[in-house]
């Protein structure tokens, strides 16, 4: 079983020709809204390769727009999987909590800006001490809903899971050694700096002894760990980058797609930035997820790019 624990979220996916200057005026070319939020995204792709799982989002209360969130979480066929509170008391509608709302513009080149509401007051649906953990077992989470994250990710690893952590990246962060962590430049390292980023990479395996993955977009990612040389990894090539936004989301799910079935890491490795890298040809973060037959013949189409891995 995968534990994840994190953000549900709409993603409202407008796309534009460019960003605006400071000032100027841009026109939306069209908007789509579509189920978004770094667990829903992971857990999304772990669900369609097979994977045992269980979603643990914030809470989305009674409006309009968690009606709305309901209904792509069922399209997705999510909505059975995610653990909720079952309490049956009456809530004061007044005071129900927002549905975390992602407003993403997406360039031609596939990049995408986010402009996020809610995230910063969101909090678990369940109460971290009522979560029931299991041994063994993975457990991976974000940290956007900050100290309750932290929590559940600290009793998680006392519980004896075994733990991989998406965008933790504060400079003490309690990261148990021997667990995985990853995150992209958007938020550490440097991007386009594949020599800086080697040494980031290298100084945080070195200070927190877990397995580090730092991805840089077309520049692909560097990865390290205990007892595993620090280097950088060569990316896939997209049949075509349509939008990049949920890349990294699904990447941590082939990363603990292959984990949980005991692969070896240049397995892992090479499969997650597979998927992460065909994520990219449609618009929103949980839109045509491949299939994992379609990731391994992809990497079986690119031999050079495979063999880089080891």
């Amino acid at each position: 079983m995968i534990l994840v624990f994190g953000t549900i979220c709409i993603d409202r996916i407008r796309r534009v020709e460019q960003l605006p200057v400071p000032g100027g005026y841009v026109e939306i070319k069209d908007e789509r809204l579509l189920l978004g939020g770094e667990a829903a995204n992971s857990s999304n792709a772990l669900k369609i390769w097979g994977d045992d799982i269980r979603l643990i989002g914030n809470q989305i209360g009674d409006s309009l727009e968690a009606s709305l969130l309901r209904d792509l979480l069922s399209g997705k066929d999510l909505l059975p999987i995610l653990v909720q509170n079952r309490s049956k008391a009456p809530r004061d509608t007044d005071a129900s909590p927002s549905v975390p709302v992602c407003d993403i513009y997406v360039t031609p080149n596939g990049e995408r800006t986010m402009f996020g509401k809610g995230f910063s007051t969101a909090q678990p649906e369940i109460s971290p001490e009522s979560i029931e953990f299991s041994s063994g077992d993975w457990f991976t989470a974000d940290p956007n809903m900050s100290d309750a994250s932290r929590r559940v990710a600290e009793l998680a690893a006392k519980a004896g899971m075994r733990i991989y952590l998406m965008d933790f990246y504060r400079p003490n962060e309690g990261i148990l050694p021997g667990s995985f962590w990853q995150s992209s430049t958007d938020w550490a390292g440097f991007r386009n700096n594949v020599q800086r980023n080697v040494r980031w990479v290298s100084d945080w395996v070195e200070h927190h002894d877990c397995f580090t993955v730092l991805s840089d977009g077309p520049n692909g990612f560097v990865f390290g760990g205990p007892d595993h040389p620090v280097r950088t990894y060569p990316p896939f090539p997209a049949p075509e980058v349509v939008d990049t936004t949920g890349a990294g989301d699904v990447f941590r799910a082939g990363m603990l797609h292959g984990l949980h079935r005991q692969w070896p890491l240049s397995d892992c490795l090479r499969f997650a930035s597979a998927a992460g890298c065909l994520k990219c040809r449609a618009l929103g973060a949980t839109t045509d997820i491949p299939s994992s037959n379609e990731i391994l013949n992809f990497i079986r189409a690119n031999p050079e790019v495979s063999a880089a891995y080891g």
